[in-house]
């Protein structure tokens, strides 16, 4: 007897999540759609259903407004019953995001990095930034239902630790999701910030509705975040986009990753912003001195941007190169990949003459295509809180959708053709 009570209550609890993770996927729905998208009975989703509402995760959001008969009382999450937070970080800064159940940004807040970036002045600074944001956030502690990070190096994300960073050298294998977990007592999902700004891109941004798709990020390292299918590719050991480590110059500059010649090395924002200190230090002219306060530890993209529009020979020369480099790598993915869709990061948008245009001209004429058939180069839309945003996405997904990509025996998943996801 303890037994099948034990089994029936499994069962409700999986169904339960089967149910909420169609109201998620597919927006306000009936009951009947319901029943029909996932085959279960009608008498037991409508008492699920009631244990759902009475539970504050689901409410009645109207009443369907197209169809013959009587009008059917839709279903939608409650964007009060929960929130889980984003948190993203790079060389120079944390940014933080609140994020309700329903996916909608409902809090942000940044910090700088601390100064001294040792491993424990950075996980410090990232339960500080978090504690703050959740004070924030006009939800109680208790509604806190997970955490998601982005980090800007390798991470191995199923065991939830930081691998390696060729911004910061000492930032290697940190056990990062067990030092947030201990404090915070709410699952921590890790994950690589490039890949989370993909997937917000993805859903929220410039790549919505796209299949196939490459997102190139370019700034302090370069990462290619890929669309298959819909889906987030990952790869075998989930370290799939490092396009930063490919090897593009024979005899390179060392990386720190271990090699040398890699992409990061010559095209990556830092590797401009040196390469411009070194030029100004052996004696070149440039107003990107200037334009710096004759600072050159204040030089930054946006003064090699600016220098660049007036004409500035060094600030030309060495954009030229890089892209050059940049472009040529991005034409190799997409053969590679065959995207509908490239997007690059946000950062460019400023930049479209300077740098997407000529990238743009590169995918073109090396990409192969089929009856014309080249992907299309755009700018992603969401900007700075792309990677916080999609991480606490990806934390969503897998506190709400676990039903729907591992179903159990007794639930036969089979969505219906007349919903459409959102």
């Amino acid at each position: 007897m303890v037994t099948m009570i034990k089994k029936q209550s499994n069962k409700a609890s999986f169904y339960k999540s089967l149910l909420i993770a169609h109201v998620r996927h597919y927006g306000a729905v009936s009951r009947k759609q319901l029943g029909q998208s996932t085959h279960i009975r009608m008498p037991v989703v409508t008492a699920l259903i009631r244990d759902l509402i009475a539970q504050g995760i689901l409410v009645e959001s109207g009443r369907s407004a197209t169809g013959r008969g009587r009008k059917q009382i839709l279903l939608s999450l409650n964007s009060r019953h929960g929130f889980v937070v984003g948190i993203e970080f790079d060389l120079d800064r944390m940014l933080a995001v609140g994020v309700d159940v329903c996916g909608n940004v409902v809090a942000k807040r940044s910090a700088a990095m601390p100064a001294q970036k040792t491993n424990a002045a950075i996980v410090q600074e990232l339960i500080a930034l978090t504690e703050s944001l959740i004070r924030e956030s006009g939800y109680e502690r208790s509604a806190l239902k997970g955490i998601g990070v982005a980090d800007p190096g390798i991470v191995d994300s199923r065991e939830g630790v930081s691998l390696l960073c060729s911004l910061m050298p000492e930032w290697r294998n940190v056990p990062l999701r067990r030092l947030v977990e201990s404090h915070f007592t709410v699952p921590v999902l890790l994950d690589e910030n490039t890949r989370a700004k993909t997937l917000c891109e993805h859903r929220h941004g410039a790549g919505q509705g796209v299949q196939h798709l490459l997102l190139i990020d370019v700034g302090g390292g370069i990462g290619c975040g890929i669309i298959i299918d819909g889906q987030l590719y990952r790869g075998h050991s989930n370290m799939a986009g490092e396009l930063g480590h490919v090897r593009v110059v024979e005899n390179g500059p060392i990386c720190n990753c271990g090699s040398s010649g890699c992409l990061e090395t010559v095209a990556s924002y830092p590797a401009i912003i040196r390469q411009v200190i070194k030029a100004l230090q052996d004696g070149t002219q440039s107003m990107i001195a200037e334009l710096a306060g004759h600072r050159p530890a204040a030089i930054s993209m946006d003064h090699v941007f600016e220098a660049a529009r007036q004409g500035d020979k060094l600030a030309l020369g060495l954009l030229d190169q890089a892209i050059r480099y940049l472009g040529q790598a991005v034409a190799n993915a997409a053969n590679l990949f065959n995207p509908e869709v490239i997007l690059l990061d946000a950062s460019m948008a400023g930049a479209e003459n300077l740098m997407v245009t000529p990238i743009r001209q590169i995918v073109h004429r090396q990409v192969i295509a089929m009856a014309g058939n080249t992907p299309e180069v755009r700018v992603a839309k969401i900007g700075a809180e792309a990677a916080a945003w999609g991480v606490a996405m990806l934390m969503l997904d897998q506190l709400f959708d676990s039903p729907v990509k591992g179903a159990a025996p007794w639930a036969p998943l089979k969505a219906n053709a007349a919903l459409k996801p959102l």
